[in-house]
C-alpha cells in the first residue's frame, strides 16, 4: 500500500514499513457431484490447467454469490443443466496450478441431482459425460477433486 518491499511472514506477504499484510488466503470454489440415474457427471477440461483431463463440474465463486447460487450458475454455464442441490457433501482444500505460482482453493462440494441427462459442453468444458461407479476414469483434474471422488466412492450406492 505504501510502496515498500514485502517480505514473507507466516505464509503471507507483510510490508517492511507499514501494517499492510497481503494474506495468501484460499480462493472459494464450488464443485458438483451431480447424479442422474445413478451416474456421475464429469466434464472434460477444454484448456489449462489439466487440458483434456476429466473433472467435476464447478468453478470459482463470483463476488456477492452464495455457494448455492455459484454451483447452479457454474453447472448452467458449463453444461446447461438445471440442478437440484440435495446437500453439502463437504469442504475440501486444494491447490490450483497457475503459470506464475500455484494458489490455494477451498471448495464447497454439493451433492446434486439432474432430472435431465442431456449435459452439454460450454465455457471451459469440451465434453460432458455420465459415468457409472465402475467407469470413473483414473485421471481426474485437481488434487481436491481426486480426494472428493475418493471419498464419494466410499458412500456411492
Amino acid at each position: 500500500m505504501c510502496g515498500a518491499d514485502l517480505v514473507e511472514q507466516s505464509g503471507n506477504l507483510a510490508c517492511t514499513k507499514c501494517d499492510f499484510v497481503n494474506y495468501q488466503n484460499p480462493r472459494p470454489t464450488v464443485t458438483g457431484l451431480v447424479l442422474h440415474e445413478n451416474k456421475l457427471l464429469l466434464t472434460k477440461r477444454a484448456g489449462a490447467p489439466f487440458k483434456d483431463w476429466w473433472d467435476l463440474p464447478g468453478g470459482f465463486m463470483d463476488k456477492g454469490e452464495t455457494p448455492e447460487e455459484a454451483i447452479k450458475r457454474e453447472l448452467m454455464e458449463e453444461t446447461e443443466l438445471d440442478i437440484r442441490i440435495d446437500k453439502l457433501f463437504g469442504i475440501y482444500p486444494g491447490t490450483y496450478p497457475s503459470d506464475t505460482e500455484p494458489f490455494h482453493i477451498l471448495s464447497m462440494i454439493y451433492l446434486a441431482t439432474s432430472d435431465s441427462g442431456d449435459a452439454q459442453a460450454f465455457d471451459d468444458v469440451c465434453e460432458s459425460r455420465w459415468f457409472s461407479k465402475e467407469e470413473i476414469p483414473e485421471q481426474i483434474a485437481f488434487d481436491s477433486n481426486q480426494n472428493v471422488i475418493r471419498d464419494f466412492m466410499k458412500v456411492w450406492n
